[in-house]
């Protein structure tokens, strides 16, 4: 009966957890933080939340539009450039999203690759050629976060001033599905009705 009672009060410690909203872990994934006028680029060292490394070129609907809002990055500057975040947040499991096209116009030397703390980099965009316009898509991916962690963006086409665009990069906690809070209660439900039949057992003996 006492384990009864130990697996009950752990099922309610856990469910406030699980009803919890998900948790950004990026600042500025859009890059609408920083300021660009309106049919102009320019180079930065960094941007709000980003680390340039050379540098990073920070676009407002001029050689493509945005995915969302006004504002997206391109990487490969005056040359093949990253551009790296330094994430911090409670352990579990976190989704990396973010929307990346081929420069509008270029050749097939627009490949970016990702990678989060030192994991094996991941290449998109390998060997896709841009359009009249940009192509957005998504790339979608589940990682077991132990808390700490460099997110990284790198240009590693040919080195052409020409590069792969990016937006709307967000990392955030996994909310389980509605469905996981149904089976919840049911576990509960069956868990009282065991207890029960347990006790009535032992009145009957």
């Amino acid at each position: 009966m006492k384990r009864f009672y130990k697996y009950v009060v752990g099922a309610f410690l856990v469910t406030p957890m699980l009803a919890s909203a998900a948790v950004e872990l990026v600042t500025n994934g859009s890059f609408e933080a920083d300021f660009q006028s309106n049919g102009t680029w320019n180079i930065y060292k960094n941007l709000i939340g980003w680390n340039g490394a050379p540098n990073v070129e920070l676009r407002n609907n001029v050689a493509g539009t945005a995915f969302e809002g006004v504002n997206f990055i391109e990487l490969d500057t005056y040359s093949n450039s990253s551009i790296s975040q330094v994430l911090i947040g409670t352990p579990g499991l976190y989704q990396l999203s973010f929307w990346y096209s081929a420069r509008p116009g270029t050749g097939n030397t627009n490949d970016l690759s990702f990678t989060l703390d030192g994991s094996a980099p991941v290449t998109v965009l390998n060997g896709v050629s841009g359009s009249s316009h940009h192509n957005w898509q998504n790339y979608s991916t589940i990682f077991n976060f132990d808390g700490n962690g460099l997110l990284k963006f790198s240009a590693i086409g040919k080195s052409d001033s020409y590069g792969g665009s990016l937006d709307m990069i967000s990392f955030a906690s996994v909310v389980p599905e509605p469905g996981i809070y149904a089976m919840i209660l049911i576990g509960l439900g069956l868990l009282g009705f065991m207890a029960r039949y347990r006790k009535d057992i032992e009145l009957n003996r």
